[in-house]
């Protein structure tokens, strides 16, 4: 059997920004912008919290024309450290399901990201 793998199914993708947190822990910033017409938050909505793990997730609402946001992730964990993985996703997913669908995530397709691929 004959199974090859495509490049044509990888996509290079791009992490939040993040920095470390003065007082500890890492935060992480990812810039969504939501489908025209869609709607956008206009003020800071909480989407996850699991403390087993030190995961927080808000939306911040955006100011500029378009209508966009950005996704905060304050973790106890390294913003890269694949223990935010899981959650991280599930924060798009929440997003795109119960504030406004997303249309792009870093400036990159949301198809790229899980939990849309």
């Amino acid at each position: 059997m004959n199974q090859e793998y495509s490049a044509a199914f990888l996509w290079q993708t791009t992490w939040g920004e993040y920095r470390e947190l003065d007082g500890g822990g890492w935060e992480a910033v990812w810039r969504i912008t939501f489908r025209p017409g869609g709607g956008s938050p206009q003020e800071n909505v909480e989407i996850l919290d699991d403390p087993s793990i030190g995961f927080r997730s808000f939306l911040r609402s955006g100011a500029g024309v378009e209508p966009a946001a950005e996704l905060v992730v304050i973790s106890r964990e390294p913003s890269m450290s694949a223990v935010n993985y899981p959650a991280t996703y599930s924060s798009f997913r929440i997003v795109n399901d119960e504030v406004a669908e997303i249309q792009q995530i870093q400036g990159l397709v949301r198809d790229w990201y899980p939990p849309f691929r």
